[in-house]
């Protein structure tokens, strides 16, 4: 008898870490979102650097047949970036979509669902949403519980 409780609970808490994962696409999808911008933005500052006078000498010493890919590989490289940015785009509006449906499962009142809008779709820290919803991380984190076992309740698994 114990021994087949502790295997519902094991495939249980292995049912809500697989949920929290899909959860959690929305705020993975953001952070490479961002990333893609701080790496576009890197490379715009580059270009428009000044080319500094370290090291330069007024005598050619040769070498003038060489051909770089100088601004063309910048411009390819933002090219490149931009177009994964706007890709990514897609995927966390589309990860905000599924999050959003999983969540409106939950009574629209319920404190359950508004700790798991704060985590999932404002990716606020536990501290934050403590703080916001007046509890402490242990109330959050039962709170959070609670949630994840209504939806395994509903079957949500299986739609996903």
């Amino acid at each position: 008898m114990e021994q087949k409780i502790k295997q519902q609970t094991k495939g249980t808490n292995e049912d809500k870490k697989l949920l929290k994962e899909y959860l959690n696409q929305y705020y993975i999808s953001r952070i490479k979102r961002v990333q893609l911008e701080k790496r576009l933005r890197s490379i715009c500052e580059e270009i428009n650097a000044p080319i500094g006078g370290y090291g330069y000498s007024p005598v050619n010493y040769g070498g003038t047949n060489k051909v770089s890919d100088g601004a063309a590989s910048f411009v390819y490289r933002i090219s490149t970036i931009e177009t994964r940015i706007e890709e990514q785009k897609k995927r966390v509006e589309t990860a905000l979509l599924n999050v959003m449906d999983i969540i409106d499962l939950l009574d629209e009142d319920s404190t359950e669902r508004m700790i798991l809008e704060l985590r999932f779709i404002d990716c606020k820290s536990w501290k934050a949403i403590g703080k916001e919803i007046h509890l402490s991380k242990r109330s959050c984190f039962n709170y959070q519980n609670r949630a994840l076992e209504k939806l395994l309740e509903c079957g949500v698994l299986s739609s996903l």
